[in-house]
């Protein structure tokens, strides 16, 4: 904890300019809205804090509908996402931050969305209105399409063309603007310092001038800095080198080309080409390179590589996702581990982060190749308090470690050995995994199958429920629209209510109220699993709904001494006493502690 305060109160110098322990999580995958709601992150922050340092978190933007993964930001100020409320929001923030866990946000602006072609939303914060106009959109946006459209309505854009790559999705923004520099400027300053982010995970870098994020992290000072420069060393080089401020890069750069290495030894089963040639400038990646290895941020899968469905199969690692992470891991950077990868496979990731850790491993160690082989590679890195060797591949035993080094940790496609130094902190290690397991499997146990009631007070009719769960996406009351629910009078008004059995520990429902085929809906509400009130109504098209639980619905009650009586939380599992706050079932009742 004391490293991320650290980081928090020194700023972005620190991080540019010597060496680094941290590692991220990638705290999403695509279309993760139940995974990683924030409410659902916030519940794991001990966890999570136990073993990364940074979590990089999905755009927390508003973009017109609550199922987007924010790549195409309509608000900036507005911070009610897929992902949860801008109150969850700061409470998961503020969470990690308590314990340790610096939050990272997914900042899009080389590109903006509209409402309509050429209209962007006024927002106001701290009493200034904020507002893009058309004179901000590139004069060469779309190829020149958006230019031909506007002036055909009398509209102007920028008299600038892009200073980067364009993007057909959203209106490129013109970075040159002193409007735009005022708008993005504001923004960056209200993650920071306001919402409590500590560091930006800019996307699609290559989409303007690298001047600009030098620029923006100067006078937002994050503590932590990587663009989305996705392309070979060389460009990511230059670009890490346009960032700089007084001869010192302002922000560091994911390492694709270490991902595709790792791709590429897995997919074709030849761990030779994890040594790379440095005369391959292009292909050879940062860490690899003394220079930039402090810059590099290396990853093995993220949310635009995995495999998706069978229609968006992506360029996913097919295999040995244990041995990918193992290299990871061991390797000198900025690590940053995928969320499925994670959940896949928590024990395997938490023993490598842990001998990391104890051999000291930075983002400036320096690392030797001890093997290459067709069937597997081995490498040892030196940190600050040891050596750590990395064996991987399809026969990671073919390989014998030197004198001095003990196995700790191991699985079909890696084996990791420590030095003696290092070594003599791993019973801690597998303690603490250990009893982390066994917490988990407590919790399973003390699960309680129960009811969960969905009630929604509308004013309008027909109201219909669509509902589907955690299996497969299995709907739970027919096709699109679903069906129109039972009623209730409650306090002399009436809800729509449907009731759903929770049935597992890991069970959950999604639903959309809405008015038929056609016509208007809510957007997902996803990850339920205990009652919930909500109002609903008619806005611009859409229905528009507030959950309404914490005031509805509760036997509110004072507790003064602890009570006798068995308490569960709203998923069915027994506690000790809730916190002041929040919601418990006790007696059959559901209450609120205050």
């Amino acid at each position: 904890m004391k490293k991320l305060l650290l980081l928090f109160t020194l700023g972005l110098a620190t991080l540019s300019s010597s060496a680094q322990s941290e590692v991220m999580l990638q705290g999403f995958y695509w279309d993760s809205y139940g995974d990683t709601r924030w409410t659902k992150l916030t519940e794991q922050a001990d966890e999570l804090a136990r073993y990364f340092d940074l979590i990089w978190v999905p755009n927390s933007g508003y973009c017109d509908t609550k199922n987007n993964m924010g790549y195409m930001p309509l608000y900036y100020f507005n911070q009610n996402s897929s992902f949860g409320s801008e109150a969850e929001l700061r409470s998961m923030i503020a969470t990690f931050k308590e314990k340790g866990l610096g939050t990272v946000a997914d900042v899009v602006i080389n590109h903006h969305n509209t409402v309509g072609v050429y209209s962007f939303p006024a927002e106001t914060y701290k009493g200034v209105t904020y507002q893009l106009q058309s004179t901000d959109i590139c004069r060469n946006d779309d190829g020149g399409s958006t230019l031909a459209t506007a002036t055909a309505n009398g509209v102007s854009l920028s008299a600038n063309n892009d200073t980067g790559e364009g993007w057909d999705g959203c209106r490129d923004l013109d970075h040159k603007s002193e409007n735009v520099q005022k708008v993005v400027k504001a923004y960056l300053d209200y993650l920071l310092n306001d919402l409590g982010y500590m560091g930006f995970r800019y996307d699609m870098v290559k989409g303007y001038s690298a001047s600009f994020t030098a620029d923006y992290n100067s006078a937002s000072q994050p503590a932590f800095s990587v663009g989305e420069c996705w392309d070979g060393s060389g460009v990511i080089k230059k670009w890490i080198d346009g960032t700089k401020v007084n001869g010192t890069p302002t922000s560091s750069a994911f390492d694709f080309q270490f991902r595709y290495r790792v791709r590429d030894a897995i997919n074709q089963n030849n761990w030779t080409l994890l040594q790379g040639k440095e005369s391959d400038t292009g292909a050879y990646p940062l860490v690899y390179q003394e220079a930039y290895r402090p810059y590099a941020v290396t990853f093995v899968e993220n949310h635009d590589t995995e495999y998706r469905s069978s229609t968006a199969q992506q360029d996913p690692i097919k295999a040995d996702t244990l041995a990918a992470n193992a290299y990871l891991l061991a390797m000198p950077g900025t690590p940053c581990v995928f969320f499925k990868h994670w959940l896949n496979a928590k024990s395997d990731i938490k023993r490598m982060i842990s001998a990391r850790n104890l051999a000291g491993i930075t983002s400036t160690s320096t690392y030797e190749q001890l093997a290459s082989a067709q069937l597997y590679y081995a490498v040892k890195t030196t940190g600050t308090k040891g050596s750590l060797i990395c064996v991987v591949g399809k026969t990671p035993a073919a390989y014998t470690a030197p004198a001095g080094y003990t196995k700790v940790c191991s699985a079909s496609d890696y084996i990791y050995y420590l030095d003696a130094t290092a070594a003599a902190g791993w019973d801690a290690v597998e303690t603490q995994i250990a009893a982390e397991v066994q917490a988990e499997k407590e919790k399973e146990q003390q699960f309680t199958p129960h009811t969960a009631t969905i009630y929604v007070k509308a004013d309008f009719t027909p109201v219909y429920f669509y509902i589907w769960d955690s299996n497969n996406n299995t709907p739970l009351n027919g096709g699109w629209p679903g069906k129109q629910p039972a009623t209730k009078v409650i306090d002399g008004e009436t809800w729509y209510y449907q009731t759903v059995d929770i049935t597992a520990f890991d069970y959950y429902f999604n639903i959309i109220f809405n008015q038929g085929n056609g016509k208007p809906q809510t957007s997902d509400i996803t990850y339920l699993t205990s009652d919930k009130y909500y109002t609903a109504t008619i806005a611009d098209g859409k229905v528009q709904y507030t959950d309404v639980t914490a005031t509805v619905g509760i036997d509110v009650v004072k507790v003064a001494h602890p009570s006798d009586d068995r308490i569960y939380n709203l998923m069915g599992i027994e506690v000790k006493q809730p916190m002041t706050g929040s919601l418990y079932i006790q007696n059959g009742k559901k209450m609120i502690k205050r």
